[in-house]
């Protein structure tokens, strides 16, 4: 019996495949300056720019209520700057060489530009989103930066404290990375000429998916491959971040087990490849991506009231994306 393929990452954008690229010219635009090390650094990051993920959300989402607006591009590149300034800021924090199999702005011009640079990118975002001149986008944006500024805080505040709550863990992850899919899609739908409970429904289809797609990235950090995600593997353990599978490891082993896995991790006698062998052995790793399925699973349901089209189509095949990058 042969086995369903899923559809490519380029046939689920194929609806908004003209409206991607009115994005990437938009984004391109907006990273374009007259003052030579400013270009230079930008365009290195359009060099490191990945699949597009939230701006094909808002664009996505902008379609489904029939209307077809010229708005939600701009929207798009709003995200996809704010999305990029908290990648520039983490691979300083994360002391990380490369983004997306290129170097990245750390490693190429230092920590001092690197944070101007991460910082220029949310002011770009705010100067583009004023632009729309929507008093309800502008609050409801500047919100999702303050939620998301707030979890990489607190995901900083939290290192090595092994025993932190599941709870305290998917509160995090809502806020650092939830937030923004929430907001790309609700603010897409505002666009799309759909109802106030659609626009709700699809904030929480967001909301599923990118707490189902955190989880898998942090499932990938400890089994993925550097070269296929474009960046390095384990820093979430090298930085002693506490992730769900270290969460589910630490939950399946005996108190004194338990006990001697923390003292080895916070001294550093353990290595990355024994913490993934323990994690992979205990289901650690399976216990997490079933928890993601049911976010993904929760996130489909939520679609269920939109009418049918090409574009909730593609929504839902996102969602099963999502969850295939681990195989």
């Amino acid at each position: 019996m042969s086995v369903t393929q899923r559809p490519t990452l380029d046939e689920i954008y194929a609806p908004i495949e003209s409206d991607l690229r009115a994005f990437s010219d938009c984004l391109r635009h907006e990273l374009s300056s007259s003052d030579n090390l400013i270009q230079q650094i930008h365009e290195h990051i359009l060099k490191m720019t990945g699949k597009f993920l939230r701006p094909a959300l808002t664009i996505l989402s902008s379609k489904v209520g029939g209307k077809n607006r010229s708005e939600p591009i701009k929207l798009a590149a709003v995200i996809e700057l704010i999305h990029t300034a908290t990648l520039v800021h983490d691979d300083i924090i994360d002391n990380s060489d490369f983004r997306r199999n290129q170097p990245s702005v750390h490693a190429r011009w230092g920590r001092d530009l690197s944070i101007i640079s991460g910082d220029y990118l949310y002011s770009k975002a705010f100067l583009l989103l004023a632009g729309l001149n929507n008093t309800i986008l502008n609050q409801a944006l500047a919100l999702c930066a303050h939620t998301l500024c707030e979890g990489e805080m607190k995901q900083v505040e939290k290192r090595n404290q092994f025993l932190m709550s599941e709870e305290e863990y998917l509160k995090i992850i809502h806020q650092k990375t939830a937030s923004l899919f929430q907001a790309a899609c609700m603010g897409g739908a505002y666009y799309s000429g759909t109802s106030q409970k659609n626009i709700e429904q699809i904030g929480d289809y967001g909301f599923g998916l990118g707490m189902a797609f955190q989880i898998v990235d942090d499932c990938l950090d400890l089994v993925g491959e550097t070269k296929s995600l474009g960046k390095t593997t384990g820093l979430d353990l090298t930085k002693n971040d506490v992730t769900l599978p270290l969460l589910y490891l630490l939950q399946g082993l005996d108190l004194a087990g338990r006990d001697r896995l923390i003292h080895r991790m916070k001294n550093n006698e353990i290595s990355f490849d024994e913490i993934k062998k323990m994690a992979l052995e205990e289901k650690a790793v399976d216990r997490a991506l079933a928890r993601a399925r049911g976010y993904i699973d929760q996130s489909l349901q939520s679609l269920s009231g939109i009418a049918p089209s090409v574009y909730r189509q593609s929504l839902e095949q996102l969602a099963h994306h999502c969850i295939d990058r681990v195989r």
